[in-house]
């Protein structure tokens, strides 16, 4: 929801249209909604997670 992409917006110096834009371009090339589905979140943020964890990603926090 765009209530949620206030936030995000601001945090990345971006319009909402911009993050809006930008979140539906990952969907694309993830081929999953991040606006609609919280699972899809999830599962993204575990993937980011499981790779910081195993080296991949950089420092883990």
């Amino acid at each position: 929801s765009d209530a949620h992409l206030v936030p995000t917006a601001a945090a990345l110096g971006i319009s909402v249209p911009g993050a809006r834009k930008r979140l539906t371009r990952i969907e694309s090339l993830l081929e999953r909604s991040l606006l609609q589905s919280p699972s899809a979140r999830h599962d993204l943020w575990l993937a980011h997670r499981a790779e910081e964890l195993a080296g991949f990603g950089g420092p883990a926090a």
